[in-house]
């Protein structure tokens, strides 16, 4: 059996994101026959502050994965947040997943160090995955990426259709109710986390509707903040929702009437899929990445439609026409292809 070392820092720091697409990557590695290691933030270094758990990740992508891969006797070892050790990537044992190019456009530490990371990987020719669709397709247009063989490794949902298939049926909502709408955002400003709350308030159509907000994890204080700006008859009818386990996190799905996704910019569109698996209505921004979700009964809303499209949504509850097998079979194949060539030095 192979054995493949997954670089999962930040599992157990946060609960959603990239943690949870590798923590996903690896079950899928399992369920192929593929022996997958974890190697994840030390449970003393998770409540640190954040420039030195940001530290502490670079000296465990650097230094810490290839020394665990190498002792442990891994084939190769997997690198999911968008940078890759420059050791590993020398020695031809480095694939890198690639989400979005958003942080490459940036001008911080983070993005430098993403960057110097992906032009050693680009240049010595290693491959290459991205996590949709529509990165997969910018990746093939740069010519940067020319020497790397690419592939698509879908995000998976394996825990949630576990946890989906043994929930506990939630008890109907009073129909006299105000509508309840659960807003999928977070932190930056592609999130546009402002810009949904300035549709919320303008908004006729969610006139006196409950506003239940996920995604902040344990930075919602800081959307909180945002909240209290906001006029007293608006703030008293949103609650930001703190770092959700699995369970309470399908939970807020099945209870709300819309899920609404806001972003401008986005390399895949997550909490689009889990809320479609959960049988219910989905508006999301008509942005690249979330356009090919339009077949499955999300609808897109651009600068002036808000209110039109979240009205239809309200209005027609769609019936589930996504599974999340059509993102496992293809993502199952791609591993499998992309590890037992790489074992072989291809």
């Amino acid at each position: 059996m192979k054995r493949v070392l997954v670089f999962n820092f930040f599992a157990g720091v946060m609960e959603r994101g990239i943690p949870l697409y590798a923590r996903n990557l690896a079950e899928c590695m399992r369920r192929v026959g593929i022996e997958a290691v974890e190697l994840r933030c030390p449970a003393w270094l998770r409540r640190s502050p954040r420039p030195v758990r940001n530290v502490a990740f670079v000296l465990f992508e650097q230094i810490v994965a290839p020394a665990v891969g190498l002792l442990r006797g891994c084939s190769l070892v997997v690198y999911p947040y968008n940078s890759a050790s420059i050791v590993d990537s020398l020695l031809g044992r480095a694939v890198l997943v690639v989400h979005d190019l958003i942080p490459n456009r940036r001008h911080n530490l983070a993005a430098r160090y993403i960057c110097v990371t992906q032009t050693v990987h680009r240049r010595v020719g290693r491959p290459v995955c991205a996590a949709s669709e529509h990165t997969l397709t910018h990746l093939r247009r740069l010519a940067a990426f020319k020497r790397c063989s690419l592939a698509l490794w879908l995000n998976p949902f394996y825990s949630f259709e576990s946890a989906l298939a043994r929930r506990v049926e939630v008890v109907p909502r009073d129909t006299g109710a105000p509508p309840r709408v659960l807003l999928c955002s977070g932190l930056g400003r592609y999130k546009d986390y402002t810009g949904a709350l300035r549709l919320f308030v303008r908004s006729a159509a969610l006139s006196g509707a409950e506003l239940r907000v996920m995604g902040f994890g344990d930075d919602a204080p800081l959307a909180l903040r945002r909240v209290h700006r906001l006029p007293a008859d608006v703030r008293q009818r949103i609650t930001v929702l703190p770092r959700l386990t699995l369970k309470d996190l399908i939970s807020e799905y099945a209870a709300s009437d819309v899920v609404w996704v806001h972003s401008r910019k986005e390399g895949f569109g997550r909490s689009i899929v889990e809320g479609r698996l959960s049988g219910r209505p989905v508006v999301a921004s008509n942005i690249g990445a979330f356009r090919k979700f339009a077949p499955f009964g999300v609808q897109l809303y651009g600068k002036d439609a808000f209110d039109a499209v979240v009205s239809r949504a309200l209005a027609h509850e769609p019936t589930p026409t996504l599974s999340a097998g059509a993102y496992h079979a293809p993502l199952e194949a791609a591993v499998s292809q992309v590890v037992g060539s790489y074992s072989r030095g291809a």
